[in-house]
Parts: C-alpha cells; sequence; structure tokens
C-alpha cells in the first residue's frame, strides 16, 4: 500500500472502530466495569494468552502444509513472519498480507504472488471454519438473532465467492481466455504481459488444493488453531467471573471474524468490545461483563500479537522487504 491509502484505511477504521466502541459502551455503568477490570482472575488470562500463543503456532504449521508443494519453508520462519504479519494487520488492516508475501517470496526465492494465492487458500480455510461453526450454532441455538445470522450467511457467500475465483483461475474456460486477450488488446504490450506472468505464477500457491490430504490437513488445522481462539475468547469471560456457554463464545468469535473484513482501528479496538457485547447479550442483559471480556481479550491476545510481532520486524531488519520479481 501507498502512504495515502494507508492513511485513508487507518483513519477509515479509526472511524469504524469509534463508532464499535461507543455502541458497545452504550447504557454500560463505568464504575461497574472499573470494578469488574480491578477483579480480573489472573490465571484464565494467562492461559488466555497461551492460547493465543498456540493459535499463531497452528497459523504458521498449517501456512507449511499450504506451502509445501510450492516450497519447503522452515516454521520457524514462517511463525516469525506470521507474527509480523498479524501486527502489521492490527495497525492498517489488510496490510500484513502483503508484507507477508513479500518476506516469504524474498526470503524463499518464491514468486510474491505465488505466497500471496497461498494466504487467499487460508482465507478460504478461515471463512469454511466459520461456516462450519455456523453450523454448530444453528444447532445448538436455533433461534439467533438476526446479526448472527447475517454474519454466518456473509461467511458462506466469501467461501462460494473464494472458491469459484480459484476454480476460475485453475480451470481453463473461453471466458477467461477472451477476458486475456481483450488485456492483451487493451493494455500496452508490456504490461499485459507483466499481468499474463503475475498470473501464471500465482497459480502455483494454489497448489495444495490439488491434493486432497493437504486439503483435510489444512482444513483439521484451520479447526484446530481458531479452537484456541474460541477458547480464548470463553477464558476471557472466565478471567472476570462469568463462564459464557459455548455458543457465546462461538457467536463473538463470528461476529469478530466478519467484523474484521471492514476497517478496524490498531488493535481491532471498537470491533472486539461490540463483538463481545452482542455476543454475550445472547444471556445477559448488562454490557459490563462482556466489555471487560473484551478488553482481557485485547490485552492477552491482541497486544501480545503487536508486542512479538514488533520484536520479529526488528530481529528481521525490516529493511529491503520489497517483493520479489513476479
Amino acid at each position: 500500500m501507498n502512504e495515502k491509502i494507508q492513511l485513508k484505511w487507518t483513519l477509515v477504521g479509526i472511524v469504524i472502530g469509534l463508532v464499535f466502541l461507543g455502541l458497545s459502551l452504550h447504557g454500560t455503568d463505568i464504575s461497574a466495569l472499573l470494578k469488574t477490570l480491578e477483579a480480573v482472575k489472573l490465571v484464565p488470562a494467562i492461559l488466555a494468552l497461551i492460547m493465543g500463543l498456540l493459535f499463531m503456532l497452528i497459523k504458521a504449521w498449517r501456512w507449511t502444509v499450504i506451502l509445501g508443494p510450492v516450497a519447503q519453508v522452515k516454521l520457524s520462519f514462517l511463525h516469525s513472519v506470521i507474527y509480523i504479519g498479524t501486527a502489521a494487520n492490527l495497525i492498517i488492516v489488510h496490510s500484513g498480507e502483503v508484507l507477508r508475501a513479500a518476506m516469504v517470496g524474498r526470503r524463499s526465492h518464491i514468486a510474491s504472488s505465488a505466497v500471496l494465492a497461498s494466504i487467499g487458500v487460508e482465507r478460504v480455510f478461515d471463512f469454511l471454519v466459520v461456516v462450519v461453526l455456523f453450523g454448530v450454532l444453528l444447532i445448538i441455538s436455533p433461534q439467533l438473532p438476526d446479526y448472527v445470522a447475517a454474519a454466518g450467511f456473509i461467511a458462506i457467500f466469501l467461501v462460494i465467492g473464494g472458491l469459484l475465483l480459484i476454480v476460475s483461475l485453475l480451470v481453463p474456460s473461453k471466458t477467461r481466455r477472451h477476458l486475456r486477450l481483450l488485456v492483451i488488446k487493451l493494455l500496452p504490450q508490456k504490461v499485459s504481459e507483466m499481468i499474463k506472468n503475475q498470473l501464471k505464477r500465482s497459480l502455483v500457491g494454489f497448489s495444495a488444493l490439488g491434493s486432497p490430504a493437504l486439503v483435510l490437513r489444512s482444513f483439521l488445522l484451520s479447526i484446530l488453531q481458531w479452537g484456541c481462539i474460541v477458547f480464548s475468547i470463553w477464558l476471557c469471560a472466565v478471567s472476570v467471573g462469568y463462564e459464557a456457554t459455548f455458543s457465546m463464545s462461538i457467536t463473538v468469535w463470528v461476529l469478530m471474524v466478519i467484523g474484521l473484513t471492514l476497517p478496524s482501528s490498531p488493535a481491532q479496538l471498537g470491533t472486539t468490545q461490540l463483538a463481545f457485547t452482542l455476543g454475550f447479550s445472547l444471556a445477559l442483559s448488562e454490557t459490563e461483563i462482556p466489555f471487560a471480556a473484551s478488553v482481557v481479550y485485547t490485552c492477552c491476545v491482541n497486544l501480545p500479537y503487536m508486542i512479538v510481532g514488533a520484536i520479529c520486524w526488528l530481529r528481521s531488519g525490516g529493511i529491503n522487504l520489497q517483493p520479489t520479481k513476479g
């Protein structure tokens, strides 16, 4: 991203975050909220932190599986890159994907477009897990609020859209051929050649989808990694003295994932708080407990990601990370 786009996304995210923060604080007794935060239980908060860190390790493991047919990249390196990318996303939403592609492409001599395609495959698996857990929610709690149902159907739409896009790239078709000829005709030769080469290189990043064993393994790791976050949400609730149900924890997570498709403020402030408030409203009328739990989540999950990501960035040198050719 250039600086103008970065600034635009940051400002839009801050505005959205402030609006969400205001909505989540509506009707909240601030003094009661502060008392709840003062009484936070340390053990479940630490366990929530551990679950958040475990999520990142499994995420890196899954990435090694998805990148396996393209290149053998060390888990330790991908683990570090994922922290850096996540920290970047927590500052400027969706900036971390490009950064991850550039870092892995340069270090491993893989076309950055292929690495970016592998990150796209990650997203498909992520939203596929949202769809699966949304289905679990429908079984456990058939009468879901409209906003939860809407979030679930958005996830279904994103999965279908992502799969259709991948299939359209992988499977030859007359339409794609006509589009390619149109691009070649309208654009200068050098530009059209560059686009054609980028597309060819990016297709390599989808290689894992050609193996049923790798697809199953990636999906199971996706379930496991997001299970860590759902468990972390539950632990954050326990830390403020409330035992949320399984369905409430899933609801908070679904709302967070869908909410983060929008621009968000740094550390996802506002988006996280509103997700907790709406998710816990299935059984709670007061907002002090869910808001306090969201603060614990921010401190035990999002902030550590930013801190560890910054450390990994400094250790990597933080310079000369332009994408490799292709």
